[in-house]
């Protein structure tokens, strides 16, 4: 295991995705443009506290901003605020293929507040309309532990791979799991449901974005279709902020880190208490499994064969960066993966790119076709309009 630290001196040395995972600590968001998510949170882990809001949208310009409405305590007139908006990626838009195919992509609006106290709401304007949201302070961290921020469960499959993630990395210390879901099969769901009855993890609803409001709706493109798997980047950043623990860190359903010696949760510990340590880099091997997981029982974890390296990970420290029992829930005959629709996943993704089209719920036709899906159909999640 080959590990870098990186330092809390001006933030990060490290590639740009993972920097941008790395700015999103203490914030508060509320919304805008296009689609955003409706949430408002007041962040007062920052020195001055901060108000941030999360987007999605088109590029924007220089010039930019969302008028903002600031209602304090005994106070009759609220304080205006212009907040301006920059890009979550490192260009908009984005250098990266894929992503350069979709219309919309994450923003964030940030503005310092110099008075905190006796705030009781922020109200934006969308257009001609003016949406009222609540404050939602979020605080430094105060339990020790390690919190898990899994993006968005999307057409997922392979509920194997949920199970050895959980325990696995339970038995590395993560003491918390805040998985996004949109949709997967019913076996998948019932895993999920499974451990979130035991306490052990948070679903979060992330459902599709909607329509655009009456006045936008023919002026922009469908936001589903035009958004590159329904913004995973935007829900780990939204996780993230959510981080009460000392430590936390984002990986997939297939990712796990693991010390040579002791826990993940013991070496992040020894690494970065009481040092300059922000955060602790891993490079990674794909694992291979024989007999596979997926076709037959757990065996295969106590031997598996390492081949070509993928991307980095880490584990951060949260107060410094700015940004299983198988038979108990399947019974004795647990359900086989339906691999057919995680081909047609793949070859619907590996179309749209060819045609030059987004990879966002433009292949949800294909994918209705070859399996029944459980959706998350949550309403009041987003909410749509212009600014």
């Amino acid at each position: 295991m080959n590990l870098l630290k990186t330092f809390k001196s001006l933030l990060v040395v490290i590639s740009a995705l993972q920097l941008f995972f790395l700015l999103i600590r203490f914030n508060s968001f509320l919304e805008s443009n296009y689609s955003i998510n409706l949430r408002n949170v007041l962040q007062i882990r920052t020195d001055p506290p901060r108000l941030r809001i999360f987007s999605l949208n088109g590029c924007l310009g220089n010039n930019k901003f969302l008028n903002v409405d600031l209602y304090y305590k005994d106070k009759r007139s609220p304080t205006r605020m212009k907040i301006y908006g920059i890009t979550l990626e490192e260009n908009c838009p984005a250098d990266w293929a894929p992503t350069k195919l979709c219309f919309y992509s994450p923003h964030t609006f940030v503005s310092n507040l110099l008075v905190t106290e006796g705030l009781t709401k922020v109200v934006i304007e969308l257009g001609l309309r003016k949406v009222d949201l609540l404050i939602r302070e979020i605080h430094k961290p105060v339990q020790h532990g390690l919190t898990m921020c899994v993006q968005p469960v999307y057409y997922y499959t392979q509920w194997q791979n949920i199970v050895l993630y959980i325990e696995a990395w339970r038995a590395q210390g993560a003491t918390r799991f805040i998985v996004f879901y949109h949709s997967s099969t019913k076996d998948t769901r019932k895993v999920l449901d499974y451990y979130q009855k035991l306490n052990v993890i948070e679903l979060r609803s992330w459902p599709s974005f909607g329509n655009l409001h009456k006045d936008i709706v023919d002026k922009k493109p469908n936001i589903d279709n035009n958004t590159f798997l329904f913004s995973y980047f935007l829900a780990l950043n939204i996780c993230v902020l959510d981080i009460r623990t000392t430590f936390g860190t984002v990986a997939d359903f297939d990712e796990v880190i693991v010390p040579i010696n002791g826990t993940m949760l013991d070496y992040a510990t020894k690494e970065m208490t009481g040092t300059d340590v922000g955060a602790l880099l891993f490079e990674s091997n794909y694992v291979a499994m024989n007999p596979s997981i997926y076709t037959s029982d757990f065996s295969g974890v106590s031997s598996p064969s390492f081949y070509r390296k993928g991307l980095t990970k880490f584990v951060f420290n949260v107060s410094v960066i700015d940004l299983c029992e198988i038979q108990t829930i399947f019974g004795s005959s647990p359900p086989p993966v339906p691999m057919e629709s995680l081909n047609v996943f793949v070859e619907c993704g590996q179309r749209m790119f060819k045609q030059g089209m987004c990879h966002g719920a433009i292949c949800k036709p294909d994918m209705d076709a070859v399996h029944e899906w459980v959706y998350d159909k949550t309403e009041g999640v987003f909410l749509a309009g212009e600014y």
